[in-house]
């Protein structure tokens, strides 16, 4: 679910992104009959204030973006990468990470795994 920072948060990236001052979406939304001042939109936009449905639905309509844009979770996706880099190795050992997760990841991926055959051959980490 999201939080009241990260809708605030998407709101102000929407409207930075589309040039718009905030006094410019205060006018807006005042032109679509909604009373709203400059200091409750950044209140909001910085998450120390809850918004009401109908002012998000004012707010998303004088951004023209849909509701669901808005309020979309995205997933956090976890990566090895990410998790090995929080332990600082070097550029170069995380790229060969990458190279192991994308083989884990075509491995995952294949629809028809052959079945194990059994060989008599000694494992290479092994002596």
């Amino acid at each position: 679910m999201l939080t009241q920072i990260e809708i605030g948060t998407r709101i102000k990236q929407i409207r930075e992104s589309k040039g718009i001052s905030q006094q410019s979406l205060v006018n807006e939304l005042n032109e679509i009959g909604m009373s709203l001042s400059r200091e409750t939109l950044s209140k909001i936009e910085n998450g120390n204030r809850t918004l009401a449905v109908h002012e998000l639905k004012g707010i998303c309509k004088a951004l023209d973006v849909d509701v669901e844009v808005l309020l979309r979770e995205e997933e956090d996706e976890v990566t090895l990468k990410k998790l090995f880099r929080k332990q600082n190795l070097q550029e170069d050992t995380l790229k060969k990470i990458d190279v192991i997760e994308d083989m884990i990841i075509n491995f995952i991926s294949q629809k028809n795994l052959p079945k194990k055959e059994k060989r008599n051959v000694k494992p290479l980490w092994r002596s």
